[in-house]
């Protein structure tokens, strides 16, 4: 059985990749997605099915960029309308291979969330683990708010049922496989633990001891920030994210043809470290360090203007990964 873990480190997200006899499916791709082609060729493993446990916040989602190389088809929950895909509901069921994968239908972070919970039918009926998105992380609870301060209540609810209803009641040593770890800002303080269990969150996460009206009470009054570029990152999943076929190539420029950029309102962003951005820059561009930019350029950056890095060593090779990063939270990729 395949079970591969993709980490996209600065922004704490988790896709997953699953398969047995010849098949495999991919849980909430990134879009950088040749990883996930990679691995399923190492494996001799087609790519059949692609998993979205919910409209992601933090990032474009990968799902449109996989399915066109693979024909993988597209599966997300039901309770909203996507622009691709096909919805799924609670108690259906999709092989792969020998594994089975069950819909759980799991509001209240999102309304169509939903979580994937995986049988090995070549070894046991038992549930082996399960994937749940933003319902449920190590240590926290999936946050309740973006849907707007008006459906906090409602949305706290259903997470409530999800969770106790859903979730909580399958067996203790069933394997949690959340959407996001530790530093993540979809929870708010998710532990740093790679795994855990159904049984251990029931005994430790101090928000699945709280009753249903203390449990609402608390994410109601929760506040948690939210990033400028999130209600962008929604609409584009929601819709479906343009596809970009591959990483756009850079080019470097000289420093007139930069000039010239500059006079035309390119962001012009300087990936060197502060100290280094402090000793001397060109006048009117942004300092956001290499190992910043997932984080900040969301913040910082905008969707319209062309975008110029620049870096004072090797810059072949860090461009190339801040390419990627761009490619995480740009609609049409990088410049």
């Amino acid at each position: 059985m395949l079970f591969e873990k993709i980490k996209s480190d600065i922004l704490a997200h988790n896709s997953y990749m699953i398969g047995a006899g010849g098949e495999a499916a991919v849980i909430d791709p990134r879009r950088d997605c040749r990883v996930y082609a990679t691995v399923a060729g190492h494996l001799d493993m087609k790519i059949t099915k692609i998993f979205e446990t919910h409209k992601n916040e933090d990032y474009v989602s990968g799902s449109r960029e996989l399915a066109r190389p693979t024909g993988a088809e597209i599966l997300h929950g039901a309770r909203e309308k996507f622009g691709f895909g096909t919805p799924v509901r609670e108690g259906e069921t999709f092989g792969i291979g020998p594994l089975e994968v069950e819909v759980l239908e799991t509001p209240g972070h999102t309304v169509e969330s939903i979580s994937l919970l995986v049988r090995d039918r070549s070894v046991s009926d038992d549930p082996l683990m399960v994937f749940t998105g933003d319902a449920l992380f190590a240590g926290e609870v999936g946050r309740t708010d973006l849907a707007g301060k008006d459906r906090r209540h409602e949305m706290s609810e259903m997470l409530y049922e999800s969770l106790h209803e859903t979730l909580l009641p399958l067996p203790d040593g069933v394997i949690v496989c959340p959407a996001h770890g530790a530093g993540s800002v979809c929870g708010g303080k998710i532990s740093d633990r790679e795994y855990t269990s159904i049984g251990f969150e029931r005994a430790t996460n101090r928000l699945l001891s709280l009753g249903r009206e203390e449990f609402v009470e608390y994410k109601v009054n929760e506040r948690l920030y939210e990033p400028p570029y999130f209600a962008r990152m929604r609409d584009l999943n929601r819709a479906g994210p343009p596809l970009i076929y591959n990483l756009p190539h850079l080019r470097p420029y000289t420093a007139r043809e930069l000039r010239s950029l500059l006079d035309q309102k390119a962001q012009v962003v300087d990936i060197r470290s502060p100290t280094g951005f402090a000793g001397g820059h060109i006048p009117g561009t942004i300092n956001i360090w290499r190992n910043g930019l997932p984080l900040y350029m969301g913040y910082s950056l905008n969707y319209e203007d062309p975008i110029v890095l620049v870096d004072d060593f090797d810059l072949a090779g860090r461009a190339d990964r801040a390419d990627r990063d761009l490619v995480a939270l740009r609609p049409r990729g990088a410049p």
